[in-house]
Parts: C-alpha cells; structure tokens; sequence
C-alpha cells in the first residue's frame, strides 16, 4: 500500500467514533493513576498517558485497546509493588500484592506480544530481492573420444625404394656366418660384430671384407 494511502487510512481510522470511543474509555481508567503525579491536573494526566499510547502506534480499536491493556496492567502492577509497602501490612498481605504485581506484569507482556503480532499481519510485505544465478549446464552423458594415437609406419611389411628388406638382410647375414662355420674359418670379430649390430637395427650393410674361404680337396 503506498505511503499515502496509508497515511489517509490511518486518519480516517483515527477519527472514527469506534477509536475515539475507546480511547476516552482507556483514559478514563488509567487516568486515577496518573493524578497523584499530575498534581490533580487532568489534562496533564491525560496527556502522559495519551504519549505513552501512542508510542505503540495504534492505527485502529482493536490496537488501541491492546495498548491500553499493556499500560493498564503495568500501571497496575506498580501500584501493587507500592501497596506492599504500606507499613502495618500482615506477611500474607504483603505476598499478595507482590503475587498480583507478577500476574499483571505478564498480563502486560502477553498483551505487548499479541499487539506485535496483528501489527505485524496488517504490515504490507515486500519481496526480498534475489540475485538471479544461471543454473549449471548438465554434464554430457557421451564422453569425447581420446585422440588417435599415431599410426607407427611397418618398416617390414613396407620397406622404402631402394631400402633393402630386413629379413632378407637377416637371412643373408646367417648364410654367410654358417659358411663360415662349414669352411673352418674364424671370422674377424670386429667384422661379426659390425654384421650383427647393422642386421639387427635393420640398416644396409656396406661391402665388408669377407675373408676368403681355402679351397675344398686342398688346392
């Protein structure tokens, strides 16, 4: 409801017979109490006790009488505490006044609270601003594949133009070491192990001296 809207309901409440008609009735009642201090002046009275209910800020009868309950029953109690202390007065006296002081002190607060409570029902409430936070994107259910691996080029199924075939090369350096073996002629280590390690690792094998084999039937 805007302010000014409010502000005129607000008045009109406040002039209406129901409002006026019970504020004169709570005057009247705690008025009594606030003589004594007042000096016998009713305005100044009634001026004390009209701050004090509108330091609840009634806006309509039903506040209004809340909040001369919770004045009248603390009022009330205080002048209980007051006549516990009147001298000649029996112990039972004095514990009753002192009861009836704590009984209308939680009138007073029962009173206080359900006053908060309506006012707080007829307050119009605002929406509390929230930041708008994008949800999170669901997790894809399919997986990216890895990257291929590198395809590794068969040098043996394949071999390069003018590369020659390992396993030829291979065959050929076991029928020169089994001639070898067959004639009776030690090879020169040097030159077996050459063979040995360029056939392995699969490189051509340049012209390598081979030893000569003796002629068979002793020539």
């Amino acid at each position: 409801m805007p302010e000014s809207i409010l502000a005129e309901s607000q008045s009109y409440e406040l002039q209406t017979p129901a409002y006026n008609c019970t504020l004169d009735t709570i005057l009247g009642f705690l008025l009594p109490f606030f003589l004594a201090a007042a000096g016998g002046n009713d305005h100044s009275a009634k001026v004390a006790i009209k701050q004090l209910i509108d330091s609840y800020n009634p806006t309509t009868a039903q506040e209004l009488d809340l909040a001369g309950r919770i004045i009248g029953f603390s009022i009330a109690a205080l002048d209980n505490l007051r006549l516990s202390m009147t001298d000649g007065l029996s112990d039972s006296k004095v514990l009753r006044y002192r009861a009836n002081a704590a009984t209308l002190s939680r009138a007073s607060n029962q009173a206080l609270k359900l006053l908060e409570s309506v006012q707080a029902r007829q307050m119009p409430t605002a929406p509390i601003p929230r930041p708008s936070i994008a949800a999170a994107s669901p997790p894809s259910a399919v997986k990216a594949a890895p990257p291929a691996a590198p395809a590794i080029p068969n040098l043996t199924a394949n071999p390069a133009p003018g590369f020659p075939d390992i396993e030829t090369m291979k065959r050929e350096a076991r029928i020169m070491m089994m001639a070898f073996s067959k004639a009776g002629v030690s090879a020169d280590s040097a030159v077996v192990a050459a063979v040995l390690s360029r056939t392995q690792a699969g490189l051509p094998m340049p012209g390598l001296p081979i030893p000569s084999l003796p002629t068979l039937g002793g020539g």
